[in-house]
């Protein structure tokens, strides 16, 4: 009798408690749960765009799962890296927020740009030493975006919570339903009715390591841990003359106890060694560092505007197919910067009237070959621009023996550094170069989503994009006053001319010149190329099996495979059978190749395409959640 109302009681207890979780149940709104894989720059754009959003107008219940290895926010821009690593933009024209420009992204939601940001930071007597055309360390622009997440979870409303979760994400797997299931690195499952791919720089799978011989780092970042075994006396061979190349020259001198010094006299800067440099020698397939970025005029948002590659211009090419870049594209662009460049040529020579009546005249021309005689009638041969210059200025009397180029090498840079001091409205090369900067948008809509011929891509990729990235996303000036300055000293060799090569023989690294006798034993190689791999390549588990799952494709334009995954115009992974992933979505690096140049950050005043890009996916996919909110997970927040 006793063990019977026990019993009784016992079944009594487990009613009221069913009972009060489905009172619970039905008090709790249905909550729509959404992933976020990789929380740099991208991922912090798309949760700026979802809060925003929660702000002015969304009332259904949002949870938002955070995955990345790292911190939120900083992504690649970690803050503990060392100070002498900088941004490659000044810090006016950095943001991680919409503004009155940006068109069809959403809600306007205010907050600083990385300067204003920096002004604050600094204090009352720390702020009158920040500038917006200077150039600030990654460190601290990867504060900025940690202090960025912290002040977007500080505004979300109630009804948005944010879990972030430390760990990768390894696999992501469609359910019956739609809705995915998110396996981290540690097994850890998290469900989600959405979810945003962002990733950022990835890195490929890595190579066979040979444990024999001289080291070769095929991948220098993060530069302080991966370059700390480089002894003083050895000699470092770094492939490449892009970014990471100034990255590893940094690192290599002022980073082991090198001064830079401008002398009293001529400004010039000159290098003190530490005596802890390793010996540097430095080779790329052109020979040639990335020209120096100008002085910036235009201040924070300040754009050449297109007389000839306008958008209109653009959007009536892209109606009449597949476009050929030399033929339709090239010519207007060229034009652009011949209409920089003379602007600058007329006001330095003849001043402000001159220039209005040479760019009146050269924009109304009636053809080419109209505009060519005007240039001809004005301007001496050996001033005119020349794009044919820009793609191949070695004189070919630099390369007939090493001490020519060496001799033309030093000349070259020290006039670079005079066009950057000059500024980019006022040095008529400078100007014209940073059209191609201030176009991009304009490149954008002539490129993505296929809008070129498979042939024109591959020629845009092989031939067109390095010389844009060696003339237009060069480093501040000083890095190349620097560079100019560590050769004087003895402390780099960067004059192997063209096509250099380090090769292995036998048991050693030699790199040769390939115009003339040149050689030297290398003990360590430091490949600095940022890899821009595929994704079929990448070590990221997460990527094969997507791929490996239909869940996502490569992106083909015809035959060639410029890389990323394929997207649609929402952002939409397109699966193995070309039908859009409607609740998946990626952007930023992972789509370079359907997308042109993903690897920037959000600037303000100019219409960012990050922040247009994250508010056209936001936008869809709380689109959806109106519609479809019945089919969104009952979760119970633990408080």
């Amino acid at each position: 009798m006793v063990l019977l109302i026990v019993l009784v009681i016992s079944v009594f207890i487990s009613v009221l408690k069913i009972l009060k979780m489905q009172e619970q149940k039905v008090k709790t709104k249905q909550a729509v749960q959404i992933a976020i894989i990789g929380m740099g720059p991208r991922g912090l754009t798309v949760l700026e765009r979802i809060i925003a959003h929660a702000l002015a107008k969304t009332t259904q219940d949002l949870l938002i799962y955070l995955f990345d290895p790292r911190d939120p926010g900083s992504g690649c821009h970690w803050p503990s890296q060392p100070d002498h690593l900088l941004v490659n933009s000044v810090a006016g024209q950095i943001t991680q927020f919409a503004d009155e420009t940006v068109k069809d992204a959403g809600p306007i939601l205010g907050g600083p740009s990385f300067y204003q940001w920096l002004t604050d930071s600094q204090g009352a007597e720390g702020a009158a030493a920040i500038c917006p055309d200077a150039y600030y360390s990654r460190s601290m622009f990867g504060e900025y975006l940690q202090w960025v997440y912290h002040y977007l979870l500080h505004l979300a409303p109630a009804n948005l919570k944010v879990v972030f979760c430390k760990e990768p994400i390894k696999s992501v797997q469609r359910q019956a339903d739609g809705a995915w299931t998110l396996l981290t690195e540690t097994s850890e499952s998290f469900q989600a009715d959405y979810f945003f791919l962002t990733t950022g720089h990835t890195k490929p799978k890595p190579p066979h390591v040979h444990q024999a011989g001289p080291a070769i780092v095929t991948d220098p970042y993060p530069i302080a841990e991966k370059l700390a075994f480089i002894p003083a006396d050895c000699t470092v061979a770094i492939e490449g003359l892009g970014l990471s190349t100034f990255d590893i020259f940094s690192y290599l001198t002022v980073g082991r106890g090198g001064r830079f010094v401008r002398a009293a006299v001529t400004g010039a800067l000159q290098y003190i060694p530490s005596g802890q440099e390793p010996k540097i020698c430095a080779f790329s397939r052109s020979g040639l560092p990335l020209s120096a970025r100008a002085i910036n005029q235009k201040g924070v948002s300040g754009q050449y505007r297109p007389r000839f590659l306008t958008m209109d211009k653009v959007l009536e090419l892209r109606k009449t197919g597949p476009l050929d870049f030399v033929k339709s594209i090239l010519p207007l662009l060229l034009n652009d910067m011949k209409y920089a460049y003379y602007e600058a040529y007329f006001k330095q020579k003849k001043g402000h009237i001159a220039a209005m009546l040479f760019c009146n005249r050269f924009v109304f021309a009636t053809c080419a070959e109209e505009r060519q005689k005007l240039i001809a009638e004005q301007v001496p041969v050996h001033e005119q621009f020349s794009w044919e210059q820009l793609v191949s200025p070695v004189a070919a009397e630099a390369l007939q023996s090493h001490e020519n180029f060496k001799t033309w090498l030093m000349m070259y840079l020290g006039q670079d550094i005079f066009e950057a001091q000059q500024g980019n409205i006022n040095s008529p090369i400078k100007a014209a170069s940073d059209v191609l900067r201030d176009l991009r948008d304009h490149l954008r809509a002539a490129i993505d989503f296929a809008g070129l011929t498979e042939a024109s891509h591959r020629w845009l990729y092989s031939s067109f994009l390095p010389v844009m990235n060696r003339v237009a996303v060069g480093p501040p000036k000083e890095r190349i006053e620097e560079m100019l300055a560590l050769m004087q000293a003895g402390v780099l060799t960067a004059d192997f001319g063209p096509g250099a090569e380090c090769k292995k023989e036998g048991d050693s690294l030699i790199l040769s010149a390939k115009r003339w006798p040149q050689q030297c034993k290398v003990d360590v190689l430091i490949k600095a190329r940022v890899s821009m791999h595929s994704p079929k390549d990448d070590e990221s588990s997460l990527l094969q099996q997507l791929l490996k799952s239909g869940q996502a494709r490569l992106f083909y334009n015809g035959s060639f495979h410029p890389g990323g995954m394929d997207v649609d115009r929402n952002f939409n992974l397109i699966a193995a059978d070309g039908s859009p992933v409607t609740n998946a979505w990626a952007l930023g690096i992972p789509t370079e190749g359907a997308k042109f140049y993903t690897f920037v950050v959000p600037r303000p005043g100019v219409n960012s395409t990050a922040v247009v890009d994250a508010g056209r996916a936001v936008a869809q996919m709380l689109s959806m959640v109106e519609k479809n909110h019945a089919r969104s997970k009952e979760v119970v927040y633990a408080e």
